[in-house]
């Protein structure tokens, strides 16, 4: 279900990417760790399509640089009408990512992109990267829907990893939970894992596009997105995550996007 390369990596791990999924240990240590989780709609209207936009700060209550970032479960909100969107027409393998990068991949498997901002616990300063994170199709697994995650780390280390999302039906005040294990990844060979500080990343039509054949002809076109339910829940549309850590500590965090106005008739 997921896949990890890394020609060593730093601010790959980077990827932490986003959204993803927990295993928390029987006894949880003490969390010194703060997380702030962010979600937004664009567009903010009831019921049209949208990209969901998701992110989290990770912060160290008592001083220098949080621990690394091991799992990851978001939670959605409920009613969101997945069979609407037109995302992940094409599916991407996970070896042909590992080899070839984004290229191995067709254009109509992306669901989205972000980056993520990691410090490398070596060095003055600690070194900083913002890599890049894609979004990706991938083969679905026991009939769900598998997310694949792309982060390209450049400097100070060069990096590549990819792993797998999977996405389950939630319950309770919920939709769908989008969960992954995040990789540990050396800042050097044999060195320390980075710390992931922050992550932004979409999933949604901005900044895709898509190709089909018209005539004979390939022609680009935007995919529509997840939409948004015709009613908001009291309060706005609730999202929460949990998230675990290599210190064996886990912190749970949630956000709400305030109810947008009505789409117009």
């Amino acid at each position: 279900m997921s896949a990890a390369k890394c020609r060593i990596s730093a601010g790959a791990a980077l990827a932490a990417l986003a959204l993803i999924a927990l295993g928390s240990p029987s006894a949880p240590a003490r969390a010194s760790q703060a997380v702030k989780l962010q979600a937004s709609f664009t567009p903010d209207r009831l019921g049209v399509s949208t990209t969901i936009g998701f992110g989290f700060t990770i912060s160290n209550t008592e001083g220098g640089l949080p621990s690394p970032l091991t799992h990851v479960d978001l939670r959605m909100p409920p009613d969101m009408n997945y069979i609407t969107s037109s995302l992940g027409l094409a599916t991407c393998q996970p070896k042909r990512l590992e080899e070839k990068g984004l290229a191995g991949c067709p254009a109509n498997s992306r669901l989205g992109s972000g980056n993520a901002f990691v410090e490398v616990p070596f060095g003055q300063n600690a070194g900083h990267e913002i890599p890049e994170i894609q979004a990706l199709m991938g083969p679905p697994h026991n009939g769900n829907v598998v997310v694949l995650f792309y982060a390209n780390g450049l400097a100070p280390v060069y990096a590549q990893i990819v792993f797998g999302g999977e996405l389950v039906t939630g319950g309770g005040a919920f939709g769908e939970d989008l969960s992954a294990a995040i990789p540990l990844i050396p800042s050097v060979t044999n060195g320390p894992p980075v710390s992931i500080i922050n992550v932004k990343s979409t999933i949604g039509p901005n900044h895709l596009t898509y190709y089909k054949h018209v005539h004979g002809r390939l022609v680009g076109y935007k995919p529509t997105g997840v939409e948004i339910p015709s009613r908001c829940p009291r309060g706005g549309f609730p999202f929460t995550a949990r998230f675990a850590f290599l210190d064996g500590s886990t912190v749970d965090a949630s956000t709400k996007v305030p109810c947008p106005p009505r789409k117009r008739k």
